[in-house]
Formats: C-alpha cells, sequence, structure tokens
C-alpha cells in the first residue's frame, strides 16, 4: 500500500509518441503519467476501456505510474507465502495468500518498465 498514492476514475489515455511504441499516458497534476493495463501484464491482447474502471497512481521514487483496473475493492492484509508453482515472477516481488496466493506487484519494476528505464541496473 505504500506505494499507492491516490485512486482515480478511468481517463481515456493519449498517446505519447516515442521511440518504439507510442505510450499511453494520461496528465495527472500537470505531468504526463504513462499507463499501464493490468489486464495486458496478465496476458489480454485486447484490453477495453470501460468509465467505470480505476485507475491506481503508484509511485517508486520519483518514477509514478497509473496501473488501469476494473476496480479497486478493498485492501487485504498481507500473508507472505512462497511463490506457487510455475508462477510467473517477473513482475512479483513477493506472494500473499495462503487459500491462494496472489502475486504481489513489485511496483519499482513496473515503474521503470513503464517509464523507458527497463534495462538500467535499479529497474
Amino acid at each position: 500500500m505504500e506505494a499507492v498514492e491516490r485512486v482515480h476514475g478511468a481517463a481515456l489515455p493519449a498517446l505519447l509518441p516515442g521511440a518504439g511504441r507510442p505510450t499511453p499516458v494520461v496528465g495527472v497534476g500537470g505531468a504526463l503519467v504513462p499507463v499501464v493495463f493490468a489486464a495486458a501484464l496478465l496476458g489480454a491482447e485486447e484490453v477495453p476501456l470501460r468509465a467505470a474502471d480505476q485507475m491506481l497512481l503508484l509511485r517508486a521514487g520519483e518514477d509514478r505510474v497509473l496501473l488501469w483496473v476494473d476496480a479497486v475493492e478493498e485492501v487485504v492484509e498481507h500473508a507472505p507465502v512462497p511463490p506457487p508453482a510455475a508462477a510467473a515472477t517477473e513482475l512479483a516481488c513477493a506472494w500473499s495468500g495462503v487459500e491462494r496466493p496472489l502475486a504481489v506487484l513489485d511496483v519499482a519494476r513496473l515503474a521503470a518498465l513503464a517509464c523507458g528505464r527497463a534495462n538500467q541496473e535499479d529497474a
């Protein structure tokens, strides 16, 4: 929870042209913040944008990123567990939940990727 600055309602992202793929961004407090779609992180090829969706404004150091999600419903207490067998760990920094382990998002890694710093040592 320490990485979550705020929950925002959905806002239509603009595309920021640049080297490689254009980056979706949303203006927050006068700055353009990159948007990452949770469904795409989970393998969706296409992500429908709905007015009821929400965005989590996440911060890792100076980097900020918006994580686009279907909904923000509750805070779940962290109950550390080992990763499940064959679990994807690229963006997970830990696992939580005895009955149904959930990945704990590595916000620093996600922000580095979204801000174009994927190849730096601290990413």
